[in-house]
Order: C-alpha cells, then sequence, then structure tokens
C-alpha cells in the first residue's frame, strides 16, 4: 500500500561470543530511527538514551571538518586501522623503528588544522567516550575513515574553552608517559619497534573530558553517565595489543 508510512528501526552493535549465539535473536531490542537521516548510514541505536544524544550531537554547530587546514603544520595522528577498542590520536607521530633506523609507520596517517590549539582540541574530542560511541553506531567498526572523524559535530563554544584544552593536553602527556615500545619480527622488515599506548589507563581523563562536553552538549546526568560506561565491559577489560 502505497499509503502507508514506512518506518526505519534498528539495534544496537553487538558484540557476542560462539557460546552466546543462541541468544542473539531472542534479546534483540530494536529502536525506532529518524527516516531523515543526515548521511548514508543507518544510526545503530539500542534505546531511546542513544536516540536523544544522537539528536543533540547532529544538532551541534560545528564538525571536526571545520578545523582542518591543507596547509597547516599542526598536525593529528592516528592509525586508520586496529586499536581494538580504543582510537589512538596524538599530536606527535608515534615512535617507530626498523632494524634501529628511526622511520615511519605505513598505517600511520595524519591531518592539519588550522590553529595550533586545534590539534589538541581535535584530540580531546576524538579520544572522548562520545567519539567511540559515535564511531560504534554510524561506521563499520573496522576501518576509521576520514569521513568517520570528519563528520563528528560538536558544539563551537568548546574551541574557546581553556579548561578543555588543558584537559587535552594532559590526556596527551598521560598517553605518552603510560606508552611502551613493543618490539616484533617480521618476514618483510626484519625487528621493528613501535611505540604502543595502553589508552585504558588514562580513562579517569578521557571521563573528564566527557564531563565537559556534557554541558555544551546539554546531556542529562543519565545520558552523560551511558556515555562515559559505554562498552566498559569490554575497554576495561584485559587491553589487548593495540596494533593488531
Amino acid at each position: 500500500n502505497s499509503s502507508t508510512k514506512q518506518e526505519v528501526y534498528s539495534t544496537r552493535y553487538l558484540k557476542w561470543q560462539s557460546h552466546t549465539r543462541e541468544d542473539l535473536f531472542p534479546t534483540l531490542n530494536f529502536t525506532k530511527c529518524n527516516n531523515k537521516r543526515v548521511s548514508f548510514w543507518v544510526p545503530k541505536l539500542g534505546n531511546e538514551i542513544e536516540t536523544s544524544i544522537l539528536s543533540k550531537v547532529l544538532s551541534s554547530s560545528t564538525s571536526i571538518s571545520y578545523l582542518l587546514s591543507n596547509n597547516s603544520s599542526n598536525r593529528v595522528y592516528y592509525r586508520s586501522t586496529g586499536g581494538l577498542y580504543w582510537k589512538i590520536f596524538t599530536n606527535f607521530p608515534p615512535k617507530f623503528f626498523v632494524k634501529g633506523i628511526e622511520g615511519n609507520s605505513s598505517r600511520e596517517t595524519s591531518f592539519s588544522v588550522k590553529d595550533k590549539t586545534h590539534d589538541v582540541i581535535c584530540i580531546a574530542l576524538l579520544s572522548s567516550n562520545l567519539f567511540w560511541w559515535w564511531y560504534t553506531i554510524t561506521s563499520n567498526l573496522r576501518d576509521l575513515n576520514p569521513s568517520d572523524i570528519q563528520g563528528f559535530k560538536f558544539p563551537v563554544e568548546v574551541l574557546s574553552d581553556g579548561d578543555f584544552i588543558k584537559i587535552g593536553n594532559k590526556y596527551l602527556k598521560d598517553l605518552d608517559r603510560n606508552s611502551i615500545m613493543l618490539t616484533r619480527i617480521q618476514k618483510q622488515t626484519g625487528e621493528t619497534q613501535t611505540q604502543s599506548f595502553k589508552i585504558s589507563l588514562s580513562k579517569s581523563i578521557i571521563d573528564e573530558i566527557d564531563i565537559v562536553l556534557s554541558k555544551y552538549y546539554g546531556f542529562t546526568e543519565e545520558e552523560l553517565d551511558f556515555i562515559i560506561n559505554y562498552d566498559i565491559k569490554y575497554r576495561m577489560g584485559k587491553e589487548l595489543d593495540n596494533e593488531e
């Protein structure tokens, strides 16, 4: 019937092990999505809290794309693959050595931002629990594509918050301090050493980032609690090798 109203429903992103396969379909919970979407993706939403959070993010005044520049020395470094339950962003290229000679990993990429404080702001935004949630509900959850980063929206007032920049710098220092050099022997390249980050050790600082962001997005206490604890069982479990 052409007059029948079409509606779209989705579920949260499900993580499961082989022994829980039989429980997947009986425990599915469908959440209604907005028919008018800003992009091609259908958000993977599990409840009304997520619907409300997404609405507040999408109605924000600016996005990461606004901060980008083609000819700036202010860079943000990240890996387009790997990271398991964390995405790593830094304003310095992670250390990488091949047979003792310093170089660059082929898996490392970067982008430039306009102003000197925008690198730290970008890193704080993209390292937030909120961004991990955004990445989970909007992406394929395997690759970190430029569109996944550039489309993330935030209130423009964040750019002038000095405390937010301080927390971002604190996070970067903590990230570097907790990192280790990981050695591998590879058939083609020989011995490599890569700076490996243990981001779960900085979770309390990441939570500080989300607390500041929540006031700009207008999150309720319940929404902030949801974001801070999102995926926490997996993210704060045994942190596996982030380089895989």
